[in-house]
């Protein structure tokens, strides 16, 4: 009998950060970056040789032309660990309803806040449209630990 949930993974819901590199992941990266003059795996007439020296290619090619592959991944669960909002741009986050001005100072008295106060009423964070949902990753920025001796 077929058990096709059985074996399904989370991983791509709850990646991990990638660590950064160690000392032979930089050496072989140097190495790729400086073997080839201009990495390029079109080239009728290169030959490499070897499988090694094709592998150093592909990742030559990759370092060369996909710099940034390891940046933060804005869509995994894990980003609010390494970054923070930065609201200091000029655009109301809350204003209030009834008479649309901003900044406003939330009272926590207030039984329906709901009814008082419109969040993100320019649509910068959270988009107007359903294609402007995830603009507050817009905002996000990388936040540096407060004691890096810890990590």
């Amino acid at each position: 009998m077929s058990r096709p949930f059985s074996n399904y993974s989370a991983n791509a819901t709850f990646s991990q950060i990638t660590e950064p590199l160690d000392a032979s992941e930089y050496i072989r990266n140097k190495k790729a970056k400086y073997s080839f003059c201009s990495p390029n795996i079109c080239h009728p007439n290169k030959n490499i040789y070897s499988q090694s020296n094709y592998l150093l290619l592909k990742r030559a090619n990759n370092l060369a032309f996909y710099p940034c592959v390891n940046e933060i991944d804005k869509t995994q669960l894990y980003v609010n660990l390494l970054t923070k909002l930065d609201l200091s741009y000029n655009f109301p986050i809350i204003s209030n309803i009834s008479n649309g001005t901003y900044p406003v100072e939330i009272d926590p008295t207030d039984a329906t806040p709901y009814l008082s106060y419109e969040i993100d009423p320019s649509g910068n964070l959270f988009g107007n449209t359903q294609c402007g949902t995830l603009n507050f990753e817009n905002y996000l920025m990388y936040n540096a630990p407060a004691n890096p001796q810890n990590l």
